[in-house]
């Protein structure tokens, strides 16, 4: 039997594929991170180590998605028109999304958790206007789009839930179960949006 010929993929081919990985990856990892964060919330005596761990698959679980969603948009992988527009706004409400997560985190007081709150639903917002440019994905475009939703709704009722505890609006208790809600609900939309990449992936 004879050799198999390799085949060299173009290099918009190859980089749309290293997007399509980045991007699945990316949320199925941030979806880890938000389980590990309900283990570990409320919890007392929790090691640093576990902490950092969980802070750093939440960081990496969307910083991939959205280095990916550049990549395919960059590569141009997709023929529908407004697609690549749509990558882009997708990724940059991720990004924003993460920028307003640290501001929660390092600045523990009610201006921190404001702004955060505040940049959060600029992200949502930039994050749902990508999705409607995939309405022409008409068998997943609703998988995505509840996917970010979730994704997006849950790390806002997190912020919302802090706000209210550190005005004493909530108990410390209500609070956890608030976080614990807002990541179950993140960690769903981030599956969803996996599997609705992966569908389009298949499609394309």
């Amino acid at each position: 039997m004879g050799a198999r010929p390799v085949v060299d993929f173009p290099p918009a081919v190859n980089t749309a594929s290293r997007g399509w990985s980045l991007t699945v990856g990316g949320f199925a990892i941030c979806a880890a991170g938000l389980v590990a964060l309900l283990t570990i919330n409320g919890a007392t005596g929790v090691p640093s180590m576990a902490v950092a761990l969980t802070s750093a698959l939440i960081i990496l679980g969307l910083l991939l998605p959205a280095l990916g969603m550049l990549q395919m948009a960059r590569a141009g992988s997709s023929p529908h028109p407004g697609a690549r527009r749509g990558l882009e706004m997708l990724a940059a409400g991720l990004v924003v999304l993460l920028v307003g997560v640290v501001p929660i985190v390092v600045i523990s007081s009610f201006s921190g958790y404001v702004a955060g709150a505040s940049l959060i639903a600029v992200s949502g917002a930039l994050a749902l206007t990508g999705v409607v440019y995939f309405r022409k994905y008409a068998k997943s475009v609703v998988i995505l789009l509840l996917g970010t939703m979730m994704i997006f709704s849950g790390v806002e009722l997190i912020a919302s839930s802090n706000v209210m505890a550190i005005e004493y609006w909530v108990s410390q208790v209500e609070n956890t179960i608030y976080v614990d809600v807002g990541a179950t609900v993140s960690a769903c939309g981030c599956v969803l949006s996996a599997y609705s990449f992966f569908v389009l992936h298949g499609r394309s």
